[in-house]
């Protein structure tokens, strides 16, 4: 018995594997993320997804110690296939480690799907040591009301699934890491020449797959094989068109913004930066927007 789960654990990975080199988006992501992680030899890294288990798994190829926190249960479930030792569930904003734990803490497409995140990034501001780095990747949110049209067209909008915010700007993730990191370095990557028709295609495989086709379940058998061969097949025909689509996109970056962001921040002592209040209660922009140039009066 114990023989036919390791050929069925085996059988996902491969498969898993299969599928990911047929994702331009699943590694454009990767990409990013270990171009703003830089060296991780001999150095302890703690890792925060929502359960992409190939990314978390290609990661480790970097050497260091790994820690991994799901974001929810049956991310939890399906990474167990790809890292060892075993991940956690992340409780609530909480981070169970020692203050100064890490060198580097990882947030792959996960900051959206926790309710209080600046609680959660002073908790990685904590496990962090003095010189620690945080590499943080999420869903670039929209100008129009923070959501995606194809994605709402397609059922997969964020409250679908069960994320707690559409999405980030370049100035909510400056709010949100201002008091204990600095912002060297923020890019968008991924335009809508590759983004539009990924959804499409990501859509059809989780339909066929019966949710997300990246996120093994636990009791993985011939079906899902079955499901991973048409997905993949799938994915062969139209990896030629993504491909080509990416270079587009990558010709056309600096006209087009790019639908993710990915943000690598430097610790520093936690401090909160208050917006300055007058006498009044009102803020400065608040006093310069209802007073006349020239005057101190607001009329």
């Amino acid at each position: 018995m114990k023989a036919m789960e390791q050929n069925i654990s085996k059988e996902v990975l491969r498969w898993q594997e299969k599928l990911f080199q047929r994702s331009v988006r699943r590694q454009a992501r990767l990409c990013e993320i270990k171009h703003l992680l830089g060296i991780t030899s001999n150095q302890d890294c703690l890792e925060v997804t929502a359960g992409d288990g190939i990314i978390s798994q290609k990661l480790r190829l970097g050497g260091g110690t790994w820690t991994t926190l799901a974001t929810s249960h049956d991310a939890q479930v399906s990474l167990d296939y790809f890292v060892k030792p075993p991940a956690q569930v992340l409780e609530g904003e909480t981070i169970n480690a020692p203050d100064g734990s890490f060198d580097a803490v990882v947030i792959t497409d996960a900051l959206e799907r926790i309710r209080d995140d600046y609680a959660f990034i002073k908790e990685c501001n904590r496990v962090l040591k003095p010189d620690g780095r945080l590499i943080i990747t999420a869903t670039r949110k929209k100008a129009f009301g923070g959501g995606c049209p194809l994605r709402v067209l397609l059922g997969q909008s964020w409250r679908r699934r069960g994320l707690e915010r559409g999405g980030y700007s370049s100035r909510d993730f400056f709010d949100v890491l201002k008091d204990g990191f600095d912002v060297p370095e923020t890019v968008s990557y991924s335009t809508c020449c590759v983004e539009a028709p990924g959804l499409i295609c990501e859509a059809m495989a989780n339909k066929l797959a019966g949710g997300p086709y990246n996120l093994p379940p636990a009791d993985a058998d011939t079906e899902n094989f079955y499901h991973y061969t048409k997905i993949y097949a799938f994915g062969t025909l139209v990896y030629p068109l993504m491909w080509f689509f990416s270079k587009i996109g990558t010709a056309l970056q600096f006209i087009l913004p790019g639908h993710n962001l990915a943000a690598k921040t430097k610790r520093r002592v936690w401090r909160e930066r208050r917006t300055p209040i007058l006498i009044d209660g009102r803020s400065i922009a608040e006093a310069a927007l209802n007073t006349k140039i020239g005057t101190a009066a607001p009329f």
